[in-house]
Parts: C-alpha cells; structure tokens; sequence
C-alpha cells in the first residue's frame, strides 16, 4: 500500500510538472502571437510559478514519505533479524538486478560482433540462402531490404570476437551479401564492364560452387572512399581491397551478389563465408 501511494504520487508530481510547462509554453506562444517582447519572461515567470508549487506539494507531502520509509525501515531490520539467511539472498539477489544491466551493456559494447549472433541466430541470415557466419563477424541486418551486412577483422583481439575498434585501433573489413529471384540476371557492374570493353583492371579471379550454382570474384585493389572518414593510422595498411562475387544465374536457385572491402588479410575469411553458403531448399 506504501509503495502504491508513492507511486501514484511520484505520478501526480510528474503530471503537474508536465502541465505546468505546456502552459508556460502555451502562455508564451500567445504573447508572442499578438507581438509582445516579454513572452519569454512570461514562459519563465510561470513555469517559476509551477515549479514553486510543486516544491510546495513535495514539503507538504514529504513528513507523510519520511514517517512511511522510517517504519518500512524499521519493519525490514526486524525481519532481517528473524530470517538472516532469506536477507542474505534477497541481498544477493537485489545487487545482482542492480548489476545486470551493466554487464549486459558491457558485454555489447565490447563484444559487439558476438552480441549481434543473439539479434540474427542460426544459419538462415541471408535468405534463400544458409551461411556458416564466425563469432567475429557483426552482422546487420536491414528490415527493409534483403541486404545483408558483416563487419569482421582478423586482427589481435578481434578474431576472438572482441569489437574491433576497442581493441585493435582498426577499422574492420566490411562484407554485404544481396539475393535475387532466380531469372534476375544482375550482377555487379564494375565486371561486366571490364568485359564489355576488354579493359581488364582485376588482379584475379576466383570462382565458387554454391550448391548447384555457380558464383565468381574479381578482386581489385580498392579505389572508393569508404575509409576516407577514418583516421589513417586505423588504415594498416593503407592500400584496401575490393572482391565483387556474382552468381550465374541458372533459373532454379536464387542468385548471390556479395561484395567485400577491407584488408587483404581478411579476404580468406571472406572466401570461407562465401564457400559455406548453399541454397536452402526451404525458403
């Protein structure tokens, strides 16, 4: 019943502070409609008000809030006293709900890439398609688009799953991977252009078998400006790499484009992501 009071009350203090700054607000706005300079000092001069008044409220009812926690106080010492042992736990039990939040916290934000398997379980992230993806790899996934995004690094801390950027000082290699309908012949275009005009800037070529479709990479050294807004010494080293993957489309499987940008020590992992991905029969 103390609780309930407390409650309703903390309530009705938060609701008259509430009111009392829409109408200062609303008071101020209707001075400075009909063009008067001191609608500022009215919007001030009546939130003061309020809040005088709430502190009035908070002094009348604060004799009542003291007496009704003294007693639950006293209550509490007493029972402390006839259970130690239910004390203990509760205790126990109450700094770890205190805590709890914190490790959860803490746990996201240094291990980041891992937190993100708990958002996207399982195999069947990409779909029409089941993935074999590492703990060290952050996935994201856009709820508008079947796009998917990994964030992944091989260096130090971070092939443990640790968050890049915390441990290693480096900005991690990025991954996308894209499906279409299976009569969808697109594919990236830097490739197909090379082959249209004959002018070939790839340094090689690796091709893939995804279950009974075929898939291709081209790897080039890195030209855009992905990294541009990075420092350059979470640039080592500052030459990145590109690999551009498209599958040949069979009119049975749905296609895959995947992409990769990062380090060149981190294309093996890209490769290994690539080479576990087999249609899913069921999607």
């Amino acid at each position: 019943m103390r609780l309930l009071k407390k409650f309703f009350l903390f309530a009705a203090e938060l609701l008259f502070f509430f009111l009392g700054f829409i109408f200062s607000l609303s008071f101020a706005a209707y001075l400075d409609y009909w063009g008067n300079r001191f609608a500022l000092i009215g919007f001030l001069l009546g939130f003061s008000i309020f809040c005088a008044v709430l502190v009035w409220i908070r002094r009348k009812t604060g004799k009542w809030t003291i007496a009704a926690d003294a007693k639950a106080w006293l209550a509490y010492r007493s029972w402390r006293q006839i259970h130690p042992r239910r004390a203990k736990y509760l205790r126990i039990l109450h700094r770890t709900f205190l805590w709890f939040p914190s490790i959860c916290g803490a746990i996201v934000l240094f291990f980041l890439p891992v937190a993100s398997h708990i958002r996207h379980p399982g195999t069947h992230v990409v779909p029409h398609y089941r993935f074999s993806i590492p703990l060290n790899c952050l996935i994201i996934k856009s709820s508008e688009t079947e796009f998917v995004r990994t964030f992944f690094s091989n260096q130090g801390a971070a092939r443990y799953g640790f968050t890049p950027i915390w441990f290693t000082r480096s900005v991690p290699s990025y991954a996308v991977f894209a499906p279409t309908n299976p009569d969808d012949a697109d594919r990236w275009p830097r490739p197909e252009e090379e082959i249209v005009s004959r002018h070939i800037t790839h340094v090689s070529v690796r091709k893939f078998q995804l279950g009974m479709i075929g898939a291709a990479c081209y790897e080039y050294p890195f030209t855009g400006n992905y990294y541009a807004d990075f420092s350059p010494s979470m640039r080592t080293p500052p030459v990145m790499w590109e690999s551009d993957c498209s599958t040949k489309p069979n009119g049975v499987d749905y296609n895959l484009r995947a992409s990769f940008v990062g380090y060149r020590e981190d294309l093996p992992t890209f490769y290994d992501l690539l080479n576990s991905a087999t249609p899913d029969p069921d999607n």
